[in-house]
């Protein structure tokens, strides 16, 4: 994607992540931040001055600071948009005019440009602020997350954020591949959500049945889910009778010989009996024990680990692994590129450390440049 100028106006993790998804293969993005800055900047931890979160979401990016509350500071992002190829931007809706984000401005000043919007909700939400936990309440995610005599619990990570910007990313490079212009996108995360939960809606949909929350089981079939060793828990996915004949193999009676348990239909009849049996025969061994037994079996089998342990799995297996931006660490994008190795990124520059080189080469002179710091419009 060289040769792709991005302005990511967005702010937060979902926008901003579209953005660096394209700066990762390689994409000039300018990140447009308010004179304070993005909020992410003042998420702790930090390894200095400088935010793990921002350092997560926002690398190989150039720095602008403008405020766009102001004609000045709106004549200069217009400026930067004769020239690039993409906006990103994820301000709540009805306020994008009055910074000149909206579309219609935008085109007025670069036909040619793709235009792409990040939204939480849905249109007549009108402008209610939207986040990860908001949009997974709303999209139905929370109530089937966690265990069935337990309150709703929160996917643990930001995966609606992280999903939304992929799908941004994909939306934005497919609208560049169209011909014409005026190109507009737009992604809500409110759907992203609820499309993760895709054959649930259409099993829900045919049968008027709501699927519950199950902790790690699933409803199509058992066992299946996470189970407890005599140390640590396993994850055993027996989703076939072939695989359930393999595991009853290995643990043996009572789900060796029961002929109850012979069919899936006859699993999830006594899913009780069934998941209680196969966690009563787990608990007498370690996982270091039944592991490898169900693995040789032909088993689906894996360990729960924590994310120290995932961690550091991730470092020493992961055929792409992890970067390094100024002594943190953050996660390579998940995909080989050819034989080559993703490189490390610069540091995040300060807000509105690239202001004047990049409003330079946008063809406002040192003395354009002085008056809008006067004004108070850059920094």
């Amino acid at each position: 994607m060289k040769g792709l100028r991005v302005i990511d106006a967005a702010t937060n993790i979902a926008g901003p992540y579209a953005a660096s998804v394209l700066a990762d293969f390689g994409a000039d993005v300018i990140k447009v931040e308010p004179i304070a800055g993005d909020p992410m900047r003042a998420y702790p931890p930090s390894v200095g001055e400088l935010t793990t979160q921002f350092a997560a979401i926002n690398h190989r990016k150039r720095y602008v600071s403008l405020d766009l509350r102001g004609e000045a500071g709106r004549g200069a992002l217009h400026a930067l948009l004769r020239n690039a190829d993409v906006l990103i931007q994820n301000v709540r809706p009805g306020r994008e005019a009055r910074l000149g984000l909206d579309a219609a401005s935008c085109h007025a000043t670069n036909p040619r440009l793709v235009h792409a919007t990040l939204s939480a909700f849905y249109p007549a939400d009108g402008d209610r602020p939207g986040y990860d936990m908001l949009v997974q309440g709303e999209a139905g995610l929370l109530h089937l997350t966690g265990e069935p005599d337990r309150p709703p619990s929160r996917i643990g990570a930001s995966a609606i954020d992280h999903v939304s910007g992929l799908w941004l990313a994909l939306a934005i490079m497919a609208a560049l591949r169209e011909e014409g212009s005026k190109r507009v996108v737009g992604v809500s995360m409110l759907d992203v959500a609820i499309g993760l939960l895709n054959e649930k809606v259409s099993a829900f949909l045919a049968t008027g049945v709501e699927p519950r929350r199950m902790g790690a089981g699933t409803t199509a079939t058992t066992p299946h889910g996470a189970f407890p060793t005599a140390d640590a828990y396993i994850v055993i996915g027996a989703a076939t009778d072939e695989s359930f004949r393999r595991l009853a193999s290995v643990v043996g009676p009572p789900l060796l010989g029961d002929e109850r348990f012979a069919t899936q239909q006859g699993r999830l009849d006594h899913r009780g009996e069934v998941e209680g049996a196969l966690s009563d025969a787990l608990r007498a061994h370690g996982a270091d024990h039944w592991v490898p037994l169900l693995e040789q079996a032909g088993v689906p089998v894996g360990r729960v680990f924590t994310l120290a342990e995932a961690v550091e799995h991730h470092r020493a297996e992961s055929p792409t692994g992890l970067l390094d931006v100024a002594g943190i660490g953050v996660l390579a994008p998940p995909v080989r590129m050819g034989g080559g190795a993703w490189t490390d990124p610069p540091a995040p520059g300060a807000v509105g450390r690239d202001t004047d080189a990049v409003l330079r080469s946008a063809g406002i002179d040192d003395g354009e440049l002085a008056r809008l710091r006067e004004q108070g419009a850059i920094r």
